[in-house]
């Protein structure tokens, strides 16, 4: 069966949009949406904030660590706009290395390089400000 993967890349995308973490001054997560969507290939869900076209792709960034989870593999980053990602200041956990998250303090200015996937991202390096 053939299926047109540019109308449904738009698709994803325009879905991924609605369903991105939102702005900082809102207090409660809006409800999410769950469609899949088979290209072939892969299966796409808009369950993440990234279009499909993002993924794997290399960013960097700046923001402040607002928490540390070892036990989930994740820093909580209050990022200012990713603009080589299209995504406006937010915040919003990432993956990272342990060796990263051994690092990581609340409250500190950090620059980071990140590695967008289908859920988000990976931290692949941090720095301190």
């Amino acid at each position: 069966m053939t299926r047109n993967i540019v109308g449904t890349a738009a698709l994803v995308a325009a879905f991924a949009s609605l369903a991105a973490c939102g702005p900082k001054n809102e207090t409660k997560a809006p409800a999410a949406a769950t469609i899949a969507l088979d290209t072939g290939a892969t299966t796409v869900s808009t369950d993440t904030a990234v279009p499909v076209s993002q993924v794997g792709k290399m960013v960097k960034g700046k923001g402040v660590v607002v928490a540390v989870d070892a036990a989930a593999g994740t820093v909580t980053l209050d990022h200012e706009a990713i603009e080589a990602a299209g995504w406006p200041a937010m915040t919003m956990p990432f993956k990272a290395p342990a060796s990263l998250i051994a690092k990581a303090k609340p409250g500190e200015k950090v620059t980071f390089d990140l590695r967008i996937e289908d859920m988000g991202g990976e931290i692949t390096s941090m720095k301190p400000e």
